[in-house]
């Protein structure tokens, strides 16, 4: 038992966790699990992605190296499990013959070339992950098949399910990704386990632009909506979204506001001028906004500069930008940053222009090392974190308040130095013990009342088997 976190085996269920992809999603992911590991909590990494073992190994050995994870076998695959030994899946399975498949497979093999199980590949769909195509199972020679589940979702359940089996204490699943999400709590054949509790987090905005609390949602935010009732909580990373949500469902969910911690307060001796973009070079992030605010200061501020930290599709176009609006030899273009701590040991001011974020993590990062942070009024996120100071939010789009912001930090030394103290401040609020605490909250209120779901008696506490949870 840990004073944050009730005595369970916790499963963190991601849909793949490769080092430098899908931006602060994994690092969120990763940290999450190392802050409840560093609260006495046992922890398993769970990924889905069929890629090959050896790859899968060498995302391990970099994630040890970065200090993400202890030991390589923290993270688990589950096609690498199938690999290694597939009795699990085979008793899961159901018997022949399965339904004809109607699209094409990719098999699944053992490291001797045994083949373990065919897959279907739904190309072309992006909601290929709810077919229901058969998952072939091989018998344990590889010379024929022996059973089948039904798609992705009978997969996931079957693996989660022995899991769960391995221990003796409640499990606490708590899912990453939407797509396995609504695959964990649908009706199908094999059910979850009906004793393992299923928490899910949230990972980004759930609205399209304009982006207000009624403002339209793509089909996989509607579908995950739709079934959010059954999970046994869910996580949302501000108070803000949480109540968008209530505000436009009402309140069937059961939701906890669980944020991603700020990190560890570090140093920071800042460079006179010297504005930070940390960010993926992508068009949600509007970095041309930032160039404009380049374009402006300078004009007041000569010695001001910006340092982008990040890559991605937009770059090309955002230098030729910086380059139009003649302030190229202003801007230095310093690529991915897998360590980011000497951008923010001499950071000045930073600067966040998103059209939306799921919290954004990087400004927790800014306030941590006393950078003050000048951000948009978006969802979600800066509002939230910025109430308890150390920076300045203004008007969503507004380049002109975003120039003013950010002149007036650069320009005065004591506003500046004035609102670092309070940076750090904040940022001493939102540390990994406060996160630990709130989602150590959700997950007894979880296990002490399961939330209705196929296969999952709830009127006494019991379960569709008639087993209690694992205590």
């Amino acid at each position: 038992m840990t004073d944050e976190l009730p005595d369970a085996d916790y499963l963190l269920l991601a849909s793949r966790l490769v080092p430098d992809r899908d931006g602060g999603f994994t690092i969120s992911v990763l940290r999450r699990a190392r802050d409840m590991a560093a609260s006495g909590a046992r922890v398993r990494l769970l990924t889905v992605d069929p890629g090959e073992t050896a790859d899968h190994d060498a995302a391990r050995h970099e994630w040890v190296g970065r200090g993400l994870i202890a030991r390589g076998d923290d993270l688990r695959n589950l096609f690498d499990d199938v690999r290694a030994d597939a009795d699990w899946l085979r008793a899961a399975a159901l018997p022949l013959p399965a339904p004809a498949a109607t699209a094409p497979t990719r098999a699944i093999a053992a490291a001797d070339g045994r083949t373990v199980l065919e897959l279907p590949v739904i190309a072309g769909d992006p909601a290929w992950h709810l077919s229901i195509e058969p998952v072939v199972v091989w018998d344990v020679d590889g010379e024929r098949p022996a059973g089948w589940v039904p798609g992705f979702g009978g997969l996931y359940r079957a693996w989660i399910d022995a899991l769960a089996a391995e221990g003796a204490r409640p499990v606490v699943v708590l899912c990453e990704a939407r797509q396995l999400g609504e695959l964990l709590v649908a009706e199908g054949k094999p059910l979850l386990d009906p004793s393992v509790r299923v928490l899910h987090t949230t990972h980004a905005c759930h609205v399209l632009p304009p982006y207000r609390w009624d403002s339209p949602m793509d089909d996989a935010w509607s579908r995950w909506l739709a079934v959010a009732d059954r999970f046994d909580g869910v996580l949302w990373l501000t108070p803000s979204q949480r109540a968008d949500v209530e505000r436009r469902v009402g309140g069937g969910i059961r939701s906890f506001v669980v944020p991603h911690p700020a990190p560890s307060l570090a140093s920071n001796r800042p460079a006179p001028g010297r504005i930070i973009v940390m960010s993926s070079l992508i068009a949600r992030k509007r970095v041309d906004h930032v160039l404009a605010v380049l374009a402006s200061v300078l004009g007041q501020l000569p010695h001001a500069r910006l340092h982008v930290h990040g890559d991605g599709p937009e770059r090309a176009r955002l230098e030729a930008r910086a380059a139009e609006l003649g302030v190229a030899d202003a801007v230095t273009w310093h690529g991915h940053t897998a360590d980011p701590s000497d951008a923010w040991a001499d950071a000045d001011v930073f600067v966040l222009a998103s059209t939306n974020e799921g919290q954004g993590l990087v400004l927790g990062e800014a306030l941590a090392h006393g950078v003050p942070a000048v951000a948009y009024d978006v969802p979600y996120g800066p509002r939230d974190i910025l109430a308890g100071g150390g920076g300045i939010l203004v008007p969503d789009g507004d380049v002109d308040a975003l120039t003013g912001a950010v002149t007036r930090l650069l320009g005065d030394r004591a506003t500046r130095d004035a609102m670092a103290v309070d940076a750090r401040a904040a940022a001493a609020a939102m540390d990994s013990a406060a996160s630990m605490r709130a989602l150590g909250h959700a997950v007894r209120v979880a296990l002490d009342e399961p939330r209705p779901r196929p296969g999952r008696r709830t009127a006494s506490g019991g379960s569709g088997t008639g087993r209690e949870p694992r205590r």
